[in-house]
């Protein structure tokens, strides 16, 4: 090698990775000390990296120690009654080529070796429910994996779909969302980890592609898998490429799969219905198998209207359906609300034939994250443990762009704060070029309006200010070393002083950086004028490598920002499961994690971190629902009893009428006051109901009995005292669970013995000198609570948190022994994991009534929110949670059940229905 080559930066980035695949390849299998791994390194260095420096080495050290330690747990799976295993009795009779060759891929790509001998088990599990497509006769499988946002769920189907072609399966459609950008991300990535093959250089202006100039990501190291045909392309939806394909018949015996990369769109699926049409059948039915899988299987695929009146998409992805004989549909997603809430009985007739929809009726999996995924716990912390490093405040944005604002909105300036983000982006380009990681991407994401002439408009004052940045580097950075100021550079360099301290890295090295890690970003919108662009022009769209991402809800939902660094987001969302879409900062930073911030509403924080406890909750039941041999039939109908679905997924995905009657169990559930009303005459009046209950209890009873944790307790307290207090206890309007006193009603009149004695606990805060209060005869000490003003005027406590109560509140009233117990069999089932609250309502020995007299502190609010709470000043506001004891899973305990009348006032409250309008983004 010449002396050139032997110091070109590309060649030691080449060395250092073969290295790196090599010796994390010989440890996948084996626990490893630090002295062994050093050995393999010089062992290898020779041979492999023979021009690497020691610096070098070091580094390839310290990311293999970080790789080689990236686990992932095995997810969990519920089935049919009548599921029956079929895979361990095949799988040594199978010839896994496709599977070896794409885990080889990823392996050769740095996954963690651990993460893949895992994905090698849970696969297994996934193919096995999905069914054996040798199996004669007629049969259909629907099925549910869920996995989180960002997490590699793309990377898990592709691995079943080379054990599905590899068992059999010769037919797959793959449904890739709505829009044609996140097609044709789906088509390149399946292009790399199935076909093996560039379908984007299918044909040049000189004619047919050369083969080798097509061979990419597996074909690379089987050519024989390059023989599946895609019946897509990156520029070809099957709409477009239908012409070319209707000759093309596909058979049992073909030797190759064929795959469909298609958008959910009513003229691409019915394209493929009319294909389906021509193709060869018995008994008015393909015998051939059909895998189809559905991403973002919440969006578009659930039926929104009405039984006998589907909407399309739906009803065509059913019709598709039942042209096969034996067909498996896999939903997946990192919302599955609306998908479980799918009533499992629900079909439709058409033209004579039945079609049942799509509920996941054989199975229902829940994977896991590996231990480097950043989700919503390490973004934004717990309940309990908030993280405050890396999210910054939005305070400057409504004057500029309220939350509620229309198309026409104009604005001559962008907020001081995002003018920050873009220089903390412009900064963080520089330090991972300076940690060697220029070659990979990296990006911005801005999410502050659905309207495209204000994404527009955004765009030009962006790219302004952007370009202002790359103007004084490049004329000025060499003039500032010498002392000549520059004021945009200055702003850079107190940019970097104030976020990256900790970086590892001095000014003058990051200043040297600049100029050439900030020439080539570029911004971009993109919106559902870029997919008009992508389907007419038949164009096919490359993410920059380094890209400020302009855009809306085309932006949100599955389209990967690779290298996501930066996040500005100020977006007015109250459904979970659109909001956990728009989260794409969620995923996997390693190497820049540190670098990650995220400009958002500290509300919109608090959200994400009760929607992530949700969703680890209902992970949670799928474990208790496989130890007791539950079925996804009784998940669906447990959750729809649950009351957190009445606000974790748009109104029409639960597909509530105008006025209709809505039943929800209270068993097992946490029901807290989330927002109080503000209005001096309720505070009073709460607080008034409060002394006279405290009061009541003490004369009746006596003197409160403690708690573990010093709270006064009161045991054995007749229900209708409660439900007394609760008729005199007046919530926000806002506050579902307490609506028109569904709640204090069902106190009062139920006439189960479980709930005729309670217990009422009164919630200290910390013993501070003087903190004790005489409260209607009991000794208090009141909490202290941040607090905020929601849009409607409501009390947000925990700073927007939505959470009155602390997490571990209820586990602290429990007795020593019977908390103790509880942690033991918890750990060990849940290894690392943090005990949920939903455990402790089994163990609870009565129906409990917490009252929360709190002191509200309004620290950070505007001058104007200010003026609003002044009345507050040196009150107590009341908040109350009960907690009703059993297992909220149990569908067949319906003594907590409670009637609600959801009308259109109700529906406004409870649930948010998104329906585009002119200038909206949304395709």
């Amino acid at each position: 090698m010449t002396s050139q080559a032997a110091t070109d930066p590309s060649v030691i980035r080449s060395q250092m990775e073969k290295l790196e695949t090599v010796v994390s390849s010989l440890l996948s299998d084996d626990t490893y000390s630090e002295s062994h791994l050093h050995d393999q390194l010089e062992t290898f260095r020779p041979v492999v990296a023979p021009n690497v420096s020691d610096n070098d080495i070091t580094a390839v050290h310290r990311r293999l120690v970080s790789k080689l330690s990236i686990d992932v747990e095995i997810g969990v799976g519920i089935t049919d009654k009548d599921f029956k295993p079929w895979l361990s009795q095949k799988k040594h009779h199978i010839e896994w080529t496709r599977w070896l060759t794409y885990k080889q891929w990823l392996r050769n790509n740095n996954r963690s070796p651990k993460v893949l001998e895992k994905m090698e088990e849970f696969t297994d599990d996934i193919l096995d429910y999905v069914g054996d497509p040798a199996v004669p006769g007629q049969w259909d499988r629907k099925g549910l994996i869920i996995g989180d946002v960002q997490s590699g769920k793309t990377q898990t189907y592709l691995g079943l779909l080379n054990k599905a072609a590899d068992a059999g399966y010769r037919l797959v459609v793959l449904l890739a969302g709505n829009t044609e950008s996140l097609r044709q991300q789906t088509q390149i990535r399946i292009d790399e980890g199935f076909l093996g093959k560039d379908s984007s250089r299918n044909v040049t202006r000189s004619g047919t592609a050369k083969a080798a100039d097509r061979i990419v990501g597996v074909g690379r190291l089987n050519k024989q898998l390059t023989q599946a045909v895609g019946m897509t392309t990156v520029v070809q939806d099957f709409l477009q490429a239908s012409k070319d394909a209707t000759s093309i018949s596909v058979s049992a015996e073909s030797p190759h799969p064929f795959i469909f990369v298609i958008k959910k769109n009513v003229h691409v699926l019915n394209a493929l219905i009319e294909w389906a049409d021509d193709q060869a059948k018995s008994h008015g039915k393909i015998t051939l198998p059909l895998l189809l899988v559905d991403d973002e299987s919440d969006y578009g695929s659930v039926n929104t209207g009405k039984e006998d009146d589907p909407t399309r998409t739906n009803f065509l992805i059913r019709q598709l359906l039942g042209k096969f004989a034996r067909s498996s549909y896999v939903a997946i997603t990192a919302t599955p609300f609306a998908n479980i809430l799918i009533d499992h009985k629900a079909t439709t007739v058409k033209d004579g034939e039945v079609h049942k929809d799509l509920f996941p009726k054989d199975f229902i999996y829940g994977l896991e994250t590996p231990t480097n995924y950043v989700g919503a716990a390490k973004t934004f912390g717990t309940e309990e443990n908030i993280n405050r490093t890396n999210v910054i405040d939005l305070h400057d944005v409504e004057p500029v762009l309220p939350l509620k604002h229309k198309q026409h909105h104009s604005f001559s300036n962008i907020p001081e704060s995002l003018k920050t983000a873009i220089r903390v982006y412009v900064v963080a380009n520089a330090i991972r070029d300076i940690r060697g990681q220029e070659d990979q991407p990296r990006a911005m994401l801005v999410n502050i309006s659905r309207f495209k002439r204000v994404q527009a408009h955004l765009y030009e004052l962006v790219k302004h200010e952007l370009d202002s940045i790359k103007n004084a580097l490049e004329a000025h950075a060499i003039l500032y070393t010498e002392g000549v100021k520059n004021h945009i550079i200055d702003e850079l360099r107190s940019t970097f002083e104030r976020f990256y301290p900790d970086a590892e890295v001095a000014w003058p090295e990051v200043l040297s950086a600049l100029p050439a890690a900030s020439i080539e970003i570029t911004v971009r919108t993109f919106n559902s004028d870029t997919e008009r662009l992508l389907k007419e022009q038949q164009l096919s769209t490359e993410m920059p490598k380094r890209v400020i991402a302009i855009g809306g809800d085309v932006l949100s939902r599955g389209l990967t920002l690779e290298g996501l660094t930066i996040s500005y987001y100020y977006r007015n969302v109250r459904a979970a499961d659109t909001m956990l879409q728009m989260a794409r900062w969620f995923g996997y930073r390693d190497g820049f994690e540190d670098l990650c911030r995220i400009w958002i509403d500290p509300g919109v924080a608090a959200d994400y971190r009760f929607i992530a406890a949700t969703i680890d909750e209902l992970r949670s039941d799928l474990k208790f629902m496989r130890r007791q041999k539950l079925t996804p039939e009784d998940f669906g109908l447990a959750i729809r009893m649950h009351p957190d679905t009445l606000l974790i997924t748009a109104k029409n995905k639960s597909k509530s009428a105008a006025v209709a009657e809505k039943v929800i169990s209270l068993i097992g559930q946490r029901i807290e006051t989330s927002r109080l009303d503000s209005r001096p005459v309720i505070v009073k009046e709460n607080r008034d109901a409060a002394v006279a209950l405290a009061a009541n209890l003490v004369k009746t009873i006596g003197q409160p009995e403690r708690t573990q944790r010093d709270y006064p307790r009161f045991t054995n307290v007749p229900q209708s005292v409660v439900a007394e207090f609760l008729d005199g206890y007046t919530a926000h309007r806002m506050d579902p669970y307490f609506y028109r006193n569904a709640i204090g009603k069902f106190v009062k009149n139920n006439k189960k013995a479980k709930f005729s004695s309670w217990d009422v606990i009164f919630v200290n805060g910390s013993k501070a000198p003087n903190s004790a209060l005489n409260f209607g005869d009991v000794v208090i000490h009141p909490p202290t609570r941040s607090m905020t003003i929601g849009g409607s005027g409501e009390l947000l406590v925990s700073g927007k948190s939505s959470r009155l109560a602390g997490g571990d509140d209820l586990r602290r009233i429990l007795d020593p022994s019977t908390d103790a117990s509880v942690t033991r069999a918890f750990a060990g089932e849940n290894p690392g994991k943090t005990l949920t609250e939903s455990v402790i309502y089994k163990h609870l020995p009565r129906p409990t009534l917490l009252l929360y007299v709190l002191h509200p502190k309004f620290d950070g609010l505007l001058q104007e929110d200010l003026k609003k709470v002044a009345h507050l000043e040196n009150e107590l506001v009341v908040g109350i949670k009960l907690a009703f004891q059993g297992n909220r899973l149990d569908v067949n305990d319906r003594d907590g059940d409670v009637k609600y009348l959801i009308n259109t006032v109700a529906q406004e409250q409870w649930f948010v229905e998104y329906t585009g309008d002119d200038g909206d983004d949304d395709v």
